[in-house]
Protein backbone atom coordinates (compact mmCIF):
# COMPACT_ATOMS: atom_id res chain seq x y z
CA UNK A 1 0.00 0.00 0.00
CA UNK A 2 1.21 3.52 -0.74
CA UNK A 3 2.33 5.50 2.33
CA UNK A 4 0.37 8.02 4.32
CA UNK A 5 2.32 11.27 4.10
CA UNK A 6 2.30 14.14 6.59
CA UNK A 7 3.52 17.52 5.34
CA UNK A 8 3.85 20.78 7.24
CA UNK A 9 4.61 24.37 6.20
CA UNK A 10 3.00 26.86 3.81
CA UNK A 11 3.74 26.62 0.10
CA UNK A 12 3.71 30.39 -0.38
CA UNK A 13 0.84 32.75 -1.20
CA UNK A 14 -2.91 32.35 -0.89
CA UNK A 15 -3.47 31.12 -4.44
CA UNK A 16 -0.65 28.57 -4.36
CA UNK A 17 -1.79 27.20 -0.99
CA UNK A 18 -5.27 26.52 -2.37
CA UNK A 19 -4.23 25.33 -5.84
CA UNK A 20 -1.84 22.66 -4.52
CA UNK A 21 -4.50 20.41 -2.88
CA UNK A 22 -6.80 20.82 -5.88
CA UNK A 23 -4.01 19.64 -8.19
CA UNK A 24 -3.16 16.74 -5.87
CA UNK A 25 -6.82 15.70 -5.86
CA UNK A 26 -6.75 15.53 -9.67
CA UNK A 27 -3.49 13.54 -9.82
CA UNK A 28 -4.20 9.97 -10.99
CA UNK A 29 -2.31 7.16 -9.27
CA UNK A 30 -0.51 9.24 -6.62
CA UNK A 31 2.46 7.78 -4.71
CA UNK A 32 0.51 8.17 -1.45
CA UNK A 33 -2.76 6.74 -0.16
CA UNK A 34 -3.37 9.71 2.13
CA UNK A 35 -1.64 13.06 2.36
CA UNK A 36 -2.21 15.58 5.15
CA UNK A 37 -0.81 19.09 4.74
CA UNK A 38 -0.87 21.26 7.88
CA UNK A 39 0.29 24.86 7.67
CA UNK A 40 0.05 28.40 8.98
CA UNK A 41 -0.91 30.53 5.96
CA UNK A 42 1.44 33.36 5.07
CA UNK A 43 -1.07 35.48 3.16
CA UNK A 44 -4.41 36.97 4.26
CA UNK A 45 -7.07 35.05 2.36
CA UNK A 46 -10.80 35.26 1.73
CA UNK A 47 -11.69 31.76 0.56
CA UNK A 48 -15.01 31.82 -1.27
CA UNK A 49 -16.97 28.75 -2.34
CA UNK A 50 -18.91 28.09 -5.52
CA UNK A 51 -22.07 28.82 -3.55
CA UNK A 52 -20.82 32.33 -2.74
CA UNK A 53 -20.41 33.07 -6.45
CA UNK A 54 -24.18 32.78 -6.89
CA UNK A 55 -24.76 35.73 -4.55
CA UNK A 56 -25.55 39.04 -6.29
CA UNK A 57 -23.14 40.63 -3.82
CA UNK A 58 -20.05 38.67 -4.94
CA UNK A 59 -18.56 41.62 -6.84
CA UNK A 60 -18.85 43.88 -3.81
CA UNK A 61 -17.58 41.12 -1.53
CA UNK A 62 -14.51 40.69 -3.74
CA UNK A 63 -13.82 44.41 -3.69
CA UNK A 64 -14.10 44.52 0.10
CA UNK A 65 -11.69 41.61 0.45
CA UNK A 66 -9.09 43.29 -1.73
CA UNK A 67 -9.51 46.66 -0.02
CA UNK A 68 -8.83 44.93 3.32
CA UNK A 69 -5.63 43.37 1.94
CA UNK A 70 -7.00 39.84 1.52
CA UNK A 71 -6.60 37.73 -1.62
CA UNK A 72 -10.03 36.54 -2.86
CA UNK A 73 -9.89 32.91 -3.99
CA UNK A 74 -12.65 30.44 -4.87
CA UNK A 75 -11.48 27.26 -3.12
CA UNK A 76 -12.14 23.73 -4.30
CA UNK A 77 -14.16 22.47 -1.27
CA UNK A 78 -17.72 23.62 -0.64
CA UNK A 79 -19.26 25.47 2.30
CA UNK A 80 -19.32 29.25 2.44
CA UNK A 81 -16.79 32.06 2.70
CA UNK A 82 -14.09 31.96 5.36
CA UNK A 83 -11.34 34.52 5.95
CA UNK A 84 -8.03 33.96 7.70
CA UNK A 85 -4.45 35.15 8.00
CA UNK A 86 -1.29 33.98 9.78
CA UNK A 87 -3.27 33.62 13.00
CA UNK A 88 -4.94 30.48 11.63
CA UNK A 89 -4.01 26.87 10.89
CA UNK A 90 -5.15 25.12 7.73
CA UNK A 91 -5.38 21.33 7.44
CA UNK A 92 -5.83 19.74 4.02
CA UNK A 93 -6.47 15.98 4.20
CA UNK A 94 -6.37 14.20 0.84
CA UNK A 95 -7.47 10.59 0.57
CA UNK A 96 -6.90 8.71 -2.66
CA UNK A 97 -8.56 5.57 -1.32
CA UNK A 98 -11.90 7.07 -0.33
CA UNK A 99 -14.96 5.32 -1.72
CA UNK A 100 -17.03 8.18 -3.09
CA UNK A 101 -20.19 6.57 -1.68
CA UNK A 102 -18.76 6.61 1.84
CA UNK A 103 -17.45 10.17 1.92
CA UNK A 104 -19.76 12.72 3.46
CA UNK A 105 -21.41 13.16 6.84
CA UNK A 106 -19.42 10.38 8.51
CA UNK A 107 -16.17 12.02 7.40
CA UNK A 108 -17.22 15.34 8.95
CA UNK A 109 -18.21 13.62 12.20
CA UNK A 110 -14.97 11.63 12.50
CA UNK A 111 -12.79 14.66 11.82
CA UNK A 112 -14.73 16.85 14.24
CA UNK A 113 -14.32 14.26 17.00
CA UNK A 114 -10.57 14.09 16.44
CA UNK A 115 -10.14 17.85 16.23
CA UNK A 116 -12.11 18.46 19.40
CA UNK A 117 -9.80 16.12 21.31
CA UNK A 118 -6.77 18.07 20.11
CA UNK A 119 -8.28 21.42 21.08
CA UNK A 120 -9.30 20.28 24.55
CA UNK A 121 -5.72 19.19 25.21
CA UNK A 122 -4.40 22.68 24.44
CA UNK A 123 -5.60 24.22 27.69
CA UNK A 124 -8.80 25.69 29.04
CA UNK A 125 -10.76 25.18 25.82
CA UNK A 126 -14.33 23.91 26.19
CA UNK A 127 -14.46 22.73 22.58
CA UNK A 128 -17.75 21.28 21.36
CA UNK A 129 -19.18 20.09 18.07
CA UNK A 130 -22.10 21.97 16.60
CA UNK A 131 -23.27 25.11 14.85
CA UNK A 132 -23.71 28.23 16.97
CA UNK A 133 -26.24 30.95 16.32
CA UNK A 134 -25.19 33.42 13.64
CA UNK A 135 -21.86 31.82 12.74
CA UNK A 136 -20.07 32.36 9.43
CA UNK A 137 -19.92 29.34 7.09
CA UNK A 138 -22.48 27.51 9.25
CA UNK A 139 -22.28 23.76 9.55
CA UNK A 140 -23.49 20.89 11.70
CA UNK A 141 -19.89 19.87 12.45
CA UNK A 142 -18.42 23.27 13.16
CA UNK A 143 -16.38 23.34 16.36
CA UNK A 144 -17.31 25.96 18.91
CA UNK A 145 -16.22 27.01 22.38
CA UNK A 146 -18.79 26.98 25.18
CA UNK A 147 -21.61 26.80 22.64
CA UNK A 148 -21.13 30.46 21.77
CA UNK A 149 -18.22 31.13 19.38
CA UNK A 150 -17.00 29.32 16.28
CA UNK A 151 -13.30 28.43 16.13
CA UNK A 152 -13.10 25.65 13.51
CA UNK A 153 -14.85 25.04 10.22
CA UNK A 154 -14.45 22.34 7.58
CA UNK A 155 -15.46 21.72 3.98
CA UNK A 156 -15.10 18.79 1.61
CA UNK A 157 -14.75 17.99 -2.08
CA UNK A 158 -15.15 14.46 -3.43
CA UNK A 159 -14.14 13.44 -6.95
CA UNK A 160 -13.63 10.21 -8.86
CA UNK A 161 -9.97 10.25 -7.76
CA UNK A 162 -10.53 10.74 -4.03
CA UNK A 163 -11.47 13.39 -1.51
CA UNK A 164 -10.17 16.63 -0.04
CA UNK A 165 -11.25 17.52 3.49
CA UNK A 166 -10.11 21.04 4.39
CA UNK A 167 -10.23 22.57 7.86
CA UNK A 168 -9.51 26.10 9.12
CA UNK A 169 -8.65 26.50 12.79
CA UNK A 170 -8.84 30.10 13.99
CA UNK A 171 -6.21 30.69 16.69
CA UNK A 172 -5.48 34.42 16.89
CA UNK A 173 -8.28 36.34 15.20
CA UNK A 174 -7.02 39.80 14.29
CA UNK A 175 -9.26 42.86 14.03
CA UNK A 176 -8.86 42.78 10.26
CA UNK A 177 -10.06 39.18 10.06
CA UNK A 178 -13.12 40.01 12.17
CA UNK A 179 -13.83 43.06 10.01
CA UNK A 180 -13.47 41.29 6.67
CA UNK A 181 -15.63 38.33 7.74
CA UNK A 182 -18.28 40.82 8.87
CA UNK A 183 -18.14 43.06 5.80
CA UNK A 184 -17.93 40.26 3.22
CA UNK A 185 -20.76 38.31 4.89
CA UNK A 186 -22.95 41.42 4.75
CA UNK A 187 -22.13 41.96 1.07
CA UNK A 188 -23.05 38.34 0.29
CA UNK A 189 -26.35 38.71 2.15
CA UNK A 190 -25.47 36.26 4.94
CA UNK A 191 -26.70 36.64 8.48
CA UNK A 192 -23.82 36.93 10.93
CA UNK A 193 -23.53 37.47 14.66
CA UNK A 194 -20.18 39.21 14.92
CA UNK A 195 -19.64 38.03 18.50
CA UNK A 196 -19.64 34.43 17.21
CA UNK A 197 -16.24 35.05 15.57
CA UNK A 198 -13.40 33.92 17.83
CA UNK A 199 -10.05 32.20 18.03
CA UNK A 200 -8.55 29.77 20.51
CA UNK A 201 -6.31 32.53 21.86
CA UNK A 202 -9.42 34.30 23.13
CA UNK A 203 -9.57 31.47 25.67
CA UNK A 204 -5.87 30.58 26.01
CA UNK A 205 -4.19 33.98 25.44
CA UNK A 206 -0.62 32.70 25.08
CA UNK A 207 -1.54 30.21 22.37
CA UNK A 208 0.02 30.71 18.92
CA UNK A 209 -0.85 29.34 15.50
CA UNK A 210 2.51 27.57 15.31
CA UNK A 211 1.81 25.74 18.58
CA UNK A 212 -1.63 24.64 17.39
CA UNK A 213 -0.20 23.48 14.05
CA UNK A 214 2.42 21.43 15.94
CA UNK A 215 -0.31 19.82 18.07
CA UNK A 216 -2.23 18.77 14.96
CA UNK A 217 0.94 17.46 13.29
CA UNK A 218 1.55 15.23 16.31
CA UNK A 219 -2.06 14.06 16.36
CA UNK A 220 -2.19 13.12 12.68
CA UNK A 221 1.22 11.46 12.77
CA UNK A 222 0.27 9.28 15.73
CA UNK A 223 -3.40 8.66 15.01
CA UNK A 224 -3.04 7.74 11.34
CA UNK A 225 0.51 6.33 11.54
CA UNK A 226 1.76 8.87 9.02
CA UNK A 227 5.25 9.35 7.65
CA UNK A 228 6.76 12.82 7.43
CA UNK A 229 7.25 13.85 3.82
CA UNK A 230 7.18 16.68 1.29
CA UNK A 231 4.69 17.90 -1.25
CA UNK A 232 5.59 16.83 -4.79
CA UNK A 233 7.97 19.52 -6.02
CA UNK A 234 6.50 19.52 -9.52
CA UNK A 235 3.01 20.16 -8.15
CA UNK A 236 4.15 23.09 -6.00
CA UNK A 237 6.14 24.56 -8.90
CA UNK A 238 3.15 24.22 -11.23
CA UNK A 239 0.77 25.77 -8.68
CA UNK A 240 3.10 28.74 -8.23
CA UNK A 241 2.52 29.69 -11.89
CA UNK A 242 -1.14 30.47 -11.19
CA UNK A 243 -1.76 34.22 -11.41
CA UNK A 244 -4.56 35.93 -9.44
CA UNK A 245 -7.14 37.88 -11.41
CA UNK A 246 -7.16 41.65 -11.11
CA UNK A 247 -10.96 41.75 -11.03
CA UNK A 248 -12.79 38.52 -10.16
CA UNK A 249 -11.74 36.02 -7.46
CA UNK A 250 -9.21 33.45 -8.61
CA UNK A 251 -11.16 30.20 -9.27
CA UNK A 252 -9.08 27.20 -8.18
CA UNK A 253 -11.05 24.46 -9.95
CA UNK A 254 -11.31 26.41 -13.21
CA UNK A 255 -7.53 26.89 -13.24
CA UNK A 256 -6.66 23.31 -12.31
CA UNK A 257 -8.98 21.90 -14.98
CA UNK A 258 -7.31 24.12 -17.58
CA UNK A 259 -3.77 23.55 -16.27
CA UNK A 260 -3.36 19.94 -15.13
CA UNK A 261 -0.03 18.62 -13.94
CA UNK A 262 1.47 16.84 -16.93
CA UNK A 263 3.01 13.42 -16.32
Amino acid sequence: MNPRLLVSGSTGGAVTDLVVPALLLRTPGPAWSQLVHIYVPRSPTVAFSGRDLRSPGITKATELAREAGFEPVVRSPGGRMVAYDSGAVVIDHLDATTDIRQAGRSTFAANADSHVRVLRALGDVDARIGEVDGEYCPGEFSINVEGDTKVVGSAQRVTATGSLFSTVVQVVVSDRVRAVITDVSEALGYDLRQSSIAGLADYVPALTADEVAAAFVTDYRDRLDMTDGQLPAEVVAHASTATPSATSPFHVDDWTRAHPVLA
